[in-house]
């Protein structure tokens, strides 16, 4: 029954008004609620940017002068951690590997690279993603919905500035472990597949043997994967047509891409019509692609300097730099932006709005406080490593079983808006946003990573395959994070 994300959250809100849970008023209220429009406007303005980012190519044109042929494997790993965690703090970590995946692995078989740095590229990919979306507020949906929900907290305002003093610091050892982590892999797995090297080598040789003498011309590419088709379960001749209706048939299902809570329904990208390619072609206009960074950088900006005195609204500042750059390129490049409408995820935005139903309603049941207090979690300040610790499992658990998202409103439901929780918050959105880098189905990054593999090189990068790696990496990383924030919360305090 491959009702998705978005069908199963809007039936749960329409069985809240059904049983009486809400009244019909009700909903109208909780949609039209500041804090949840201001989430909505927020990722609904960072994905119209992106889109232009995307067409215009400006990131092409950046990968094709840091990832030169021959380049060791090593500092492609280091310059994509860079890349990949910057345009996931800058356009949702989804959004970087909707645009990042495919550019990197088209260039990985253009220049013939190893095989062996195949599934250490992919967890670069979608580990790196969900580490970077944190620098931000706008990175990821729970980054978001915390910033919306808490700019009438007093003293627990998470902002950019507050992202800046408390967050950067943990992420970016985070990176940097994670990116120690990635180089261990690459050398461990290296290592345990040089005893097969010659065998490989072999049958590799007899492939191109038969290619030869039956006068089919193989691409490289395509011999390569050919090797290595009984070791990562690849479809048989890519080039042919029944190795594509495979293919085709073996993607992931809309069912399992929906799995978590996330910015991602990267079908828009994959489902363009034929005659509207043009459309979606970068234009020539230098004048539109420096209006385009100079944008991104004001809206960083104006919401980086908002304060108590001069407030520069997180939704608004978004949607007015779209609205911005839509006008412009319709001036300057007579470009409709209808394309720019198609390619938004506009069934994340309808699953919000779901959600605030759904688990207001859930909310109004009593049951959510309940669990939280025999936790022992109401009215603590978070400064004891007991407490926090116990936080800790419950997020991390939590955002794997119910995501991210849902679980990150039930918590902020329990936080009172007067009084200083800091502490809370800034391990909230540390936490949550970690946990998705536990497991393959964590984060829908992770499987934007995946399909993407297996659309472009056929490639199967499996649930067992991101275990591996992820699970133990990610409960180090996240307690390094925690503690991280624990030591600044109480220092700079």
């Amino acid at each position: 029954f491959p009702i998705g994300s978005t069908g199963a959250v809007l039936t749960g809100a329409m069985l809240m008004v059904i049983c009486t849970v809400l009244s019909q008023d009700t909903v109208y209220t909780i949609i039209g609620d500041k804090n949840n429009l201001k989430t909505i406007f927020l990722l609904w303005g960072m994905m119209m940017i992106s889109q232009y980012f995307e067409r215009e190519k400006l990131i092409d044109y950046l990968l094709n002068i840091l990832f030169r042929p021959g380049l060791h494997f090593i500092g492609c790993l280091f310059r994509l951690s860079i890349i990949d965690a910057c345009l996931s703090a800058l356009f949702t970590n989804d959004v970087a590997c909707v645009i990042l995946t495919p550019l990197i692995l088209t260039k990985w078989t253009e220049q013939k690279r190893d095989i062996h740095e195949l599934n250490t590229l992919l967890l670069c990919l979608a580990t790196m993603a969900n580490i970077g979306s944190v620098l931000t507020i706008f990175g990821n949906p729970q980054m978001a919905l915390i910033a919306s929900k808490t700019t009438s907290f007093l003293r627990s305002r998470l902002d950019l500035k507050t992202c800046v003093i408390y967050i950067w610091l943990p992420a970016f050892i985070c990176w940097l472990l994670n990116l120690c982590f990635l180089v261990l892999h690459y050398y461990c797995s290296t290592r345990l597949r040089r005893n097969s090297t010659d065998d490989q080598k072999m049958y590799g040789a007899r492939k191109m043997s038969d290619a030869t003498n039956n006068e089919i011309s193989l691409d490289p590419v395509d011999i390569q994967h050919e090797i290595y088709r009984d070791e990562y379960t690849l479809s048989p001749k890519i080039g042919n047509s029944a190795g594509k209706q495979q293919r085709t048939q073996s993607l992931p299902t809309s069912t399992m891409i929906s799995r978590s809570v996330s910015v991602a329904s990267f079908s828009f990208h994959d489902s363009d019509h034929k005659g509207d390619a043009d459309s979606f072609e970068p234009s020539n206009s230098k004048f539109f692609k420096c209006l385009l960074v100079f944008m991104i950088i004001v809206v960083i900006a104006l919401l980086f300097a908002s304060n108590d005195r001069v407030s520069f609204d997180i939704g608004l500042v978004p949607i007015g730099g779209a609205i911005i750059l839509m006008v412009v390129d319709c001036i300057l490049n007579h470009r409709s932006p209808e394309k720019i409408f198609h390619r938004i995820d506009w069934n994340v935005l309808l699953l919000f709005f779901g959600i605030f139903v759904w688990l207001y309603g859930l909310n109004s049941t009593g049951i959510p406080h309940l669990v939280w207090n025999a936790l022992k979690l109401e009215n603590t300040d978070f400064r004891q490593i007991s407490s926090t610790l116990l936080l800790y499992i419950f997020i991390l658990i939590g955002s794997n079983i119910f995501s991210n998202v849902p679980l990150t409103i039930l918590v902020l439901n329990e936080v009172p808006p007067d009084g200083d929780h800091l502490n809370l918050i800034l391990y909230l959105a540390f936490v949550s946003t970690l946990a998705g880098n536990l497991t393959l189905f964590g984060s829908v990054a992770n499987l934007i990573v995946a399909q993407k593999s297996l659309a472009t090189i056929n490639h199967r990068f499996t649930f067992w395959i991101y275990l591996k790696f992820g699970f133990i990496t990610t409960i180090i990383l996240s307690l390094v994070g925690l503690f991280t924030i624990y030591g600044l919360t109480h220092a700079i305090k």
